[in-house]
């Protein structure tokens, strides 16, 4: 998981499927951004994780049959993932960092279903700042 400023106002975060050689780029607030400027501000993620891959021989123990194999030094694809493909949406500017951190919360924990909404980013937020305050962000999503 890798949070991503878009053009200094607007965050995404890169979900990153190592062995596949994709990027998937979930946006809680799909705005009217082409995909060439999207591609542009995260491209740099695209080259480097499989170089970096390379510097730690992540493919060192494939064989030349397994498909990681053949991606080892491919630049990685990249996938917008929006509300059309269930990832939940902002409705106004200024929560795009939260849903970002909350998206991430989400998928590291395994949820299989975003089931929060615009609505509920006062009390997210609130509970977000509380486990900062109380140093616990190693907790479980509630």
């Amino acid at each position: 998981m890798i949070p991503c400023n878009l053009g200094r106002n607007h965050w995404v975060l890169a979900s990153v499927d190592l062995t596949q050689g994709k990027i998937y780029l979930l946006d809680p607030f799909r705005q009217e951004v082409t995909y060439e400027y999207m591609n542009k501000q995260v491209a740099c993620l695209r080259w480097f994780i499989p170089s970096m891959l390379h510097q730690v021989e992540f493919h060192s123990n494939r064989t030349k049959d397994d498909v990681t194999y053949s991606l080892s030094k491919k630049a990685f694809r990249m996938r917008i993932m929006d509300g059309s493909r269930g990832v939940p949406q902002q409705h106004q500017g200024g929560n795009c960092g939260a849903h970002t951190l909350r998206l991430a919360e989400y998928l590291l924990a395994n949820k299989k279903e975003f089931d929060w909404k615009e609505k509920d980013m006062g009390t997210i937020r609130e509970k977000m700042a509380v486990e900062v305050y109380c140093n616990s962000l190693h907790n479980t999503v509630v």
